[in-house]
């Protein structure tokens, strides 16, 4: 490859959604030992995996395309030239979302999650109010109204879970106008909330999860972007519906999860207990438990598969699950689940298949267990882990 054409960022896209060849895995590895060019790559795969597949709006990505030229070269420049990084950002709609989104990344105290959406602490689980405050979560103290005149309380139940609670004469009041709270939990961080009607959920990392702070009489409805499990308050008169992507899922009273990270090419329903319809496409499935729905969102086919549901879920517990998965399968689950970068400077293709338990808090056997199985060594810096020969 000549360095005065090469294409740094189309390289990179290709290295994350795992299409590129041999011979770029290895140009990508001697890239690498450039410290400033490590820190470009920490820097375009964190908004590539924040944006998560998201279309960014086209009039936001051209009314930034000069500010970040601009910052491009005067901080995070790579070694190599960019001579069709603008006619890469129009075809590729991935990364429309991260062009906008890295224009904010030299600001010290920001980081971009979906949608053009800020937060305020580059660490910390964020609570937007229907107010537009911001709140984090793990610092801030929550006694708060949500400027509903005390209609609703939110309390801090402990450093990982909140709940809502609906005053008791609002129990039947009529017609109201929904207002909306969205939870945003970053890559090596997991929460849980007790939403108003009593259904419990558990947000895992780079997830978010957009809820009305009071259900109507019909229908109750929420969104979802990543990995969530729910454990859904009982009302036959009024239906839970879990939207995002291209799933719907609609239950009555029951425990599922939802998996619809916006980079990978599968979006997915795991049923634990009771009975969920899924509208995936084209189609239209009703599940049993221990069963999973597979929906591929470029082919439009779906899979219905006999899971164990339960060990799937027990990151909500605190335990990462890897069940017969690919090396570059295993990798993007550690990334978001430890809030690291894993970066293969090996120069190497793996095949193997990998199965263990890992703890939130054990980021080191988690990987020593990689590095034992493929005969390769590892350091560790602050926020990345570096494979190698």
């Amino acid at each position: 490859m000549e360095t005065e054409t090469f294409n740094i960022d189309e390289l990179l896209i290709r290295v994350l959604s795992h299409q590129a060849e041999q011979e770029e895995i290895v140009y990508f590895s001697e890239w690498m030992k450039d410290e400033r060019n490590r820190l470009y790559f920490e820097k375009f795969r964190k908004v590539w995996n924040l944006s998560s597949g998201r279309h960014a709006d086209r009039e936001m990505v051209e009314a930034g395309l000069e500010d970040y030229r601009r910052f491009m070269h005067r901080s995070l420049s790579p070694k190599h030239s960019m001579k069709h990084v603008w006619r890469m950002i129009s075809a590729v709609a991935v990364v429309m979302i991260g062009v906008f989104a890295l224009l904010h990344l030299y600001e010290p105290e920001k980081q971009i999650v979906s949608e053009g959406k800020e937060i305020i602490y580059s660490k910390g689980i964020l609570l937007t109010l229907s107010d537009g405050r911001k709140v984090n979560v793990l610092s801030d103290s929550l006694a708060l109204s949500d400027g509903m005149e005390d209609d609703i309380k939110i309390s801090k139940i402990n450093n990982r879970e909140i709940a809502y609670e609906l005053n008791d004469s609002l129990a039947g009041a009529g017609d109201f106008e929904l207002a909306y709270n969205e939870i945003i939990v970053p890559a090596g961080e997991r929460f849980s909330l007790r939403l108003s009607d009593g259904t419990k959920v558990w947000i895992n990392s780079e997830s978010s999860l957009r809820y009305p702070i009071r259900f109507g009489k019909e229908r109750r409805e929420v969104e979802v972007r990543g990995n969530v499990y729910f454990e859904v308050t009982r009302d036959t008169a009024c239906p839970f519906v879990v939207s995002g992507r291209e799933l719907v899922t609609e239950v009555l009273g029951t425990s599922f999860e939802v998996n619809l990270y916006g980079d990978r090419d599968e979006a997915s329903a795991t049923l634990v207990e009771g009975k969920v319809r899924v509208l995936a496409g084209k189609y239209s499935v009703v599940m049993k438990p221990d069963e999973q729905i597979v929906f591929n969102t470029k082919s439009g086919n779906v899979e219905v598969k006999k899971v164990d549901a339960a060990n799937m879920v027990r990151w909500k517990d605190g335990v990462l699950v890897i069940n017969n998965e690919r090396f570059d399968d295993v990798v993007w689950k550690l990334e978001r689940w430890y809030g690291v970068a894993i970066i293969n400077e090996t120069g190497k293709s793996f095949t193997q298949l990998f199965s263990g338990e890992f703890d939130r808090e054990d980021v080191q056997t988690a990987i020593e267990t990689i590095c034992v199985n493929l005969g390769i060594q590892y350091r560790m810096n602050e926020d990345s882990i570096i494979l190698q020969k």
